[in-house]
């Protein structure tokens, strides 16, 4: 039987305000700046967090957008875990929380049923037979929040997800109910505007007479490798193109024709959609419809991939592209002549992973896959249009800032081969468990014991000190650069012509991230900030003595007929524009920053993506229509850029005001 928290019990920051409505619901109404609720679990009876499975909540709000409510959970020793949870107003979700998710074990939870985007930040861990505070708020937005939360329950089986039908978009995959700027009303309407602008272009091709066949700048040249390389010309980094010239590589993420909209789950919001096996069935991907393929089997018909092909390849040289960036379509990527990033699949795993999707890697399971990973590089290895390959994306495991593996290691009983090597470490530093002993302050018999032990380290007198923090943080950096260095090593023997681009790490959490990366040839980071960071890249630069690239940055506005808008926010799209020019140019000055990749091509699905997101950081929308605002300025930066990196123009420096994200 479920048990249902009590609503008097909770307390409200400031500014927060409460009411309660029937006999089992709150509604809450938080500042722009955010507020919430908070509940003191201490008192409760610790066995109802071990014998029920799920925290569960219904929610329904009338906001203009998405509302991102937070869920804060608190143990004994101080840790917290957060899960983020997008949701769409005007219709009554059921949220539905994991409590087996306090383990820290996962990023991004399973989506249920009419629910976005639900990631989890915070701490490694959260014991649940501990909880000492659960904690319901808002993030910060544009306006005040009001949203009514009603029966909030620990419960030992999932709830029924029963909702009424309240179609959410149109026929054409745009937001119902809401008009603005470029909104389409006819397919009539959305097939004439794209056959003419793929008309336009083809009559009016654009001509680069400053830029070489690979797209690299003919004012400057090295020497030619046949390959994309780097050089530092005593100033600056470069990438180098096949002819020699010097390339600031301005790249374009997921450029595919849309991307799908997940149907399962999302039924009740989503109007009746056409067959599996008729005209339409090319925007079925899956279980995700696409409407953005639909749009363009309306508007071209049969041959419809040809011709998104063909626009896509003169609107990315019209926008002063240079540069097919990471997760874009491989078709896309043969058909066309510019220069491309590769992100290689399968990233070597172990069948136990030490924490996330952090592997065993002292395992020789890790070394036999991290040589089989490397081996898709052979059919590209002569491929002189590819500039290099990401090994993979954002790790899990990195987005724990600081996080000491070698303590996750201990904890778990896994037989992981990463234990027996730590303690190789040891038996080599100390040579005897005495000296160890003193050292810690402990009293092991044998090294040995520290495996046994580490389970339950937090509550041992050794755990404190400062030799035993550093011995485990120094095999901590041990794992990370064997990590990188393994799968980094074969992937040059498979390959050796083209340009290791790194992981794509979500942000740099400690330098400890940075071991092993001496194997890379451009360290790469994503980067949602206002303008790249260039302290870090410097730091990172002069670490590795390598060269820096960011692979995403978006901005995303909030006059179109989107309920999100991203990492980072503007108010309209000729704000958004100069957010793109600020940001751009502002990295084009700093000497070890050689390019940045805008993420993405197309606007998210309204009703969310595979995993939930939804966010209006697109060039061109579900109609396949670009916002022209945004593209003009884009076009304008790419025409300035050399002169800018160059110190002959001025970078652009009027860093337009944010709004609050709506990114989960």
């Amino acid at each position: 039987m479920a048990f249902q928290f009590p609503l008097s019990a909770f307390y409200c920051t400031p500014n927060t305000h409460t009411e309660i409505t029937g006999t089992n619901g709150i509604r809450m109404e938080t500042p722009p700046e955010g507020g919430g609720l908070h509940l003191d679990t201490r008192e409760m009876d610790r066995m109802l967090w071990s014998e029920n499975h799920f925290l569960t909540a219904e929610v329904y709000h009338e906001s203009h957008d998405v509302l991102v409510l937070l869920f804060t959970f608190r143990d004994a020793a101080d840790r917290s875990i957060t899960v983020h949870y997008g949701i769409l107003p005007h219709v009554k979700t059921k949220l539905c929380f994991p409590l087996e998710a306090l383990k820290g074990e996962k990023l991004f939870l399973n989506r249920f049923p009419g629910v976005m985007q639900s990631v989890i930040r915070g701490d490694a861990c959260v014991d649940r037979h501990t909880i000492m505070h659960l904690g319901v708020s808002t993030i910060p937005s544009t306006v005040s929040r009001s949203v009514t939360i009603t029966d909030i329950c620990l419960a030992s089986a999932l709830p029924s997800f029963d909702y009424a039908f309240t179609p959410y978009v149109d026929e054409l995959g745009q937001l119902a109910g809401k008009e603005w700027s470029g909104k389409m009303f006819s397919s009539k309407q959305l097939e004439q505007s794209l056959r003419e602008e793929l008309s336009d272009y083809e009559q009016n091709a654009a001509q680069e007479s400053e830029l070489s066949s690979y797209g690299g700048w003919k004012r400057l040249r090295f020497e030619a490798s046949g390959f994309f390389r780097t050089e530092h010309d005593g100033q600056r980094w470069w990438f180098v193109d096949p002819d020699g010239y010097a390339l600031f590589s301005k790249g374009m993420d997921c450029i595919h024709p849309a991307e799908a909209m997940k149907v399962k789950g999302m039924e009740h919001l989503i109007p009746p959609l056409p067959d599996r096996d008729g005209p339409y069935k090319d925007a079925w991907i899956n279980d995700g419809f696409s409407y953005g393929i639909a749009n363009l089997i309306r508007a071209f018909g049969e041959e419809w991939h040809r011709d998104w092909m063909q626009l896509t390849e003169h609107r990315m040289k019209a926008w002063g592209m240079n540069t097919i960036g990471n997760w874009s379509s491989i078709p896309f990527i043969q058909q066309s002549n510019i220069p491309y990033v590769y992100p290689l699949d399968g990233f070597p795993e172990t069948t136990e992973t030490i924490f996330r999707d952090f592997p065993d890697v002292f395992s020789p399971e890790y070394d036999r896959n991290a040589k089989a990973f490397s081996e898709q590089l052979a059919c590209m290895r002569d491929d002189r249009r590819m500039i290099g390959y990401f090994m993979r994306n954002e790790p899990h495991w990195a987005f724990v800032d600081g996080l000491n593996l070698t303590e996750q290691l201990l904890a778990s009983p896994k037989p992981f081969a990463s234990k027996l090597v730590f303690l190789d470490t040891l038996i080599q530093k100390y040579s005897m468990i005495k000296s160890l002993n003193e050292a810690w302050g402990s009293s092991f018999e044998r090294f040995e014991d520290i495996l046994v032990d580490g389970a339950a380290a937090g509550s041992c007198d050794w755990w404190n000190s400062e030799a035993r923090k550093e011995d485990f943080l120094a095999f901590n950096r041990i794992m990370i650069r064997r990590y990188v260095e393994v799968p980094a090593a074969y992937c040059r023997q498979a390959d050796p012509n083209h340009l290791n681009l790194g992981m794509r790490y979500a942000w740099v959490g400690s330098d400890d991230v940075l071991e092993g990366c001496e194997a890379f040839d451009v360290f790469s980071v994503n980067c949602y900030q206002s303008k790249p960071d260039q302290e870090l890249i410097e730091r990172i630069s002069k670490r590795l003595h390598k060269p820096v690239m960011i692979g995403e940055f978006h901005f995303g506005a909030s006059d179109a007929g989107m309920l999100a808008y991203g990492i980072r926010a503007v108010s309209t799209q000729e704000e958004r524009g100069r957010a793109y020019q600020y940001f751009v140019e502002q990295g084009a000055v700093i000497p070890e920053l050689i390019g940045v990749h805008y993420f993405q091509l197309n606007d998210q699905p309204v009703l969310g993506r595979f995993d939930g997101e939804n966010y209006q950081i697109g060039v061109v929308d579900v109609c396949q229509q670009p916002y022209y605002p945004f593209v003009e300025k884009m076009k304008l930066t790419h025409e300035r850029l050399y002169d800018v990196r160059v110190g002959m123009l001025e970078p652009y420096r009027e860093c337009p005001q944010e709004i609050p994200k709506t990114g989960f």
